[in-house]
């Protein structure tokens, strides 16, 4: 039966790369030759779509100056790129070229105030660019003190289907965030993540990407930092997971603590078996419309109260 994750206008099978990925510190230029090394492995391996971590493109971590400041410092201003920009033109021209969508995280500037810097990931179609999405769940005082939150969850068409992107602490903590995506289309859901080494991060990383595929009933790609960067060392572990009717939860694909690129098909025939049992999105939107009021309206009263 088809449903919106099979539409017949989509493509049924779609293969992802996830890269565990070590940015050089302060040298953007070479780090971003190693993003489109690994772009060029991924179209080598069949893939239509490639995803790199939070803030791939920049060096990640602790930043002194930022701190004293409580703002961004002039480096990181510096540093910093117009979506688009010269990055991004540099890597939607090897995507043209290569067939092939990319995501990736990095510092982007606000057009109209080149004090305001966002935690963004850009997706790239071979088309150019789609669009960018700007955190909104930001670390205190560790990002609040360089980035300002974004005010958007916009959904991305690609002819992949519909792609949403949350970031990190988006993603883990936050998971109202992954149902809002798939209430608006989102047939998969990126994280693009900067998650650090800590007891059991591996592990959180792998069940937590599952979980929010299965209670969203999308795939999810996790794509993490690995290597010591800004005074921290990052846990890797990037994943690829969904549900697999007539199976929960499944990791398609998994990462260790290495440098390197993980690749998985995604079937949405057999994502689309689970609808035909549970079409919640319908539901929630339909007969159950009314459970979205009633959680909507709560969330309301909660802000409201908290602001008072």
């Amino acid at each position: 039966m088809a449903h919106a994750v099979n539409d017949p206008s989509l493509p049924k099978l779609v293969t992802v790369g996830s890269v565990n990925f070590d940015s050089i510190p302060r040298d953007k230029t070479a780090t971003l030759e190693k993003i489109l090394d690994f772009v060029r492995d991924a179209s080598h391996q069949g893939c239509d779509l490639v995803v790199f971590p939070e803030l791939a493109l920049n060096a990640w971590g602790e930043c002194e100056e930022c701190s004293a400041e409580g703002r961004p410092c002039g480096w990181h201003l510096e540093q910093a790129e117009l979506i688009p920009g010269p990055a991004t033109e540099i890597v939607g021209s090897l995507a043209r070229e290569l067939d092939i969508h990319v995501i990736f995280g990095m510092e982007e500037r606000d057009p109209y105030d080149a004090g305001t810097l966002y935690n963004s990931a850009v997706l790239i179609a071979p088309e150019g660019v789609v669009g960018a999405y700007r955190k909104i769940h930001l670390g205190i005082p560790l990002e609040t003190d360089r980035f300002t939150p974004g005010d958007r969850v916009p959904v991305f068409e690609t002819r992949l289907g519909a792609i949403g992107i949350s970031i990190c602490y988006d993603f883990y903590n936050n998971p109202e965030l992954s149902r809002i995506l798939a209430l608006k289309g989102a047939r998969i859901l990126v994280n693009p993540t900067g998650s650090s080494d800590l007891p059991g991060k591996g592990p959180m990383i792998t069940y937590t990407t599952l979980v929010r595929a299965q209670e969203n009933l999308v795939y999810v790609v996790s794509s993490n930092r690995v290597g010591e960067q800004g005074g921290a060392r990052w846990a890797g572990n990037s994943v690829i997971g969904g549900p697999a009717f007539p199976g929960f939860g499944k990791t398609l694909a998994e990462a260790g603590r290495e440098e390197g690129m993980i690749v998985a098909t995604l079937n949405f025939d057999q994502l689309a078996a689970w609808y035909d049992w549970l079409p919640w999105r319908e539901w929630r939107l339909g007969a159950q419309r009314y459970a979205t009021d009633i959680i909507a309206r709560e969330f309301s009263e909660i802000a409201d109260k908290a602001g008072r």
